[in-house]
């Protein structure tokens, strides 16, 4: 059989060209969460902390809600690609709502709430059908091209759209028809993606109740899940406030939209796009768990400098830092439980990573808004940096297990 003709090269193929297409879309949604939902919210609605909050929380329900969904898509036998399909196209519903909706605050929050927040659920499905579809010694640099694409969509984005804001901020419904149409777009690319259901046809079928006792049955994962825990809350309530202290006149900054929109949406997206390729080569050749601690070191010196010091060099130095360690940390995120679960499994132990990812994200937001509101920038740093801190003894308490990725035949230590 030629190399054209090799069916697993066609699916590698396939996979890689409908995941290339759909990063696009991706990085034109992302800046509706790291950017502009905030930015309409504050510019438009002067909207309080609650909805600022809320906004940025909006991952959050499709990530809980992964768990229960990852349990349905296996009863259903429906294909994993085919089913994120749908969920792309009820995150487009969600923002078309916004759109029409656009010069209403309600219907503007619970539209794109649901567009930025739904489209998360299909993480799980993701993550299994490139489990599947990449093979192991390439999978974190395959998956690397796709967050470059993304993240270079998002900087030409993010820099776009503050252009056309800055002339006339009253054309803001026109993004949110585009975030809508990146969805349906998405959609497309999901179908194409050659895939099947998640548990083979003769395997017993179980509900979310047994996803989570099969994951947290391997200890390390325990302890990998409860430092992401804590890393994440300590990360994503130093994140909330990244808008908000450059445009909220209460922390001294008030920054044009030109200036936020380089400093949180260009600047950490270039640091993604050059850095993102060196983190998938790692990830295929480093032990996990320096790479975890090594990113939670970067976001917690990026923490330091954004927040600590309104220096303005210093905070774009910092969002700098944010990218770099997202860049990283987004591989780890969606393909580390490769290292850990049998392929018909990754999608269970994913539900749960994601799961608890959900929560501490509706979380994270809420408590950052709340410790500024209630004491100040320098307390919420603190707070933030303290439990990075912690993330980082937790993961190097576990880091003498080595770990082998479930392969075909494979297997991994229990500890």
């Amino acid at each position: 059989m030629s190399r054209e003709e090799d069916p697993e090269l066609i699916r590698v193929q396939r996979t890689f060209f409908a995941e290339s297409a759909r990063a696009v879309c991706a990085g034109v949604i992302e800046t509706a969460l790291a950017t502009f939902g905030v930015l309409i919210a504050v510019k438009v609605f002067h909207s309080g902390p609650g909805v600022k909050a809320m906004l940025l929380a909006a991952p959050a329900i499709g990530l809980i809600a992964s768990l229960g969904a990852v349990s349905w898509v296996s009863k259903s036998r429906l294909k994993a690609s085919h089913a994120a399909g749908v969920i792309s196209l009820l995150s487009m519903l969600g923002f078309g709502v916004a759109a029409i909706g656009a010069r209403h605050e309600l219907c503007f929050l619970v539209g794109i709430t649901v567009g930025i927040g739904v489209i998360s659920m299909a993480l799980p499905l993701q993550t299994h059908y490139l489990r599947v579809n990449y093979p192991a010694r390439r999978r974190g640099r395959l998956f690397s091209v796709s967050i470059v694409i993304r993240a270079a969509t998002a900087m030409i984005v993010s820099w776009t759209f503050g252009e056309y804001l800055n002339e006339d901020f009253n054309r803001y419904p026109i993004l949110l028809w585009c975030f809508g149409g990146a969805a349906a777009v998405s959609a497309v690319c999901h179908f194409a993606v050659p895939s099947e259901p998640l548990r083979p046809a003769e395997q017993k079928l179980h509900g979310f109740m047994e996803s989570v006792q099969l994951s947290l049955g391997d200890r390390v994962f325990t302890r990998l899940l409860v430092a992401a825990m804590v890393m994440g809350v300590g990360v994503l309530s130093a994140n909330a406030l990244r808008v908000d202290y450059l445009v909220n006149p209460e922390h001294g900054l008030n920054f044009d939209v030109k200036t936020v929109s380089l400093i949180t949406g260009v600047v950490p997206s270039a640091m993604r796009l050059i850095s993102t390729f060196f983190w998938g080569w790692l990830f295929d050749r480093v032990n996990f768990f320096r790479l975890r601690i090594a990113i939670n070191v970067i976001f917690l010196v990026g923490i330091v400098l954004y927040f600590a010091w309104p220096d303005t060099r210093l905070i774009v130095i910092g969002s700098a830092l944010f990218g770099l360690a997202r860049g990283g940390g987004e591989i780890l995120f969606n393909l580390f439980v490769t290292k850990f679960a049998k392929p018909e499994y990754v999608a269970d132990y994913m539900s749960v990573h994601t799961f608890l990812a959900g929560i501490r994200l509706l979380l994270a937001p809420f408590l950052g808004f709340f410790l500024v509101k209630w004491a100040n920038i320098p307390v919420m740093v603190a707070f933030s940096i303290s439990l990075v801190v912690a993330s980082v003894f937790i993961v190097g308490s576990v880091a003498g297990h080595r770990r082998d990725e479930m392969g075909e035949g494979g297997s991994a230590s229990k500890v």
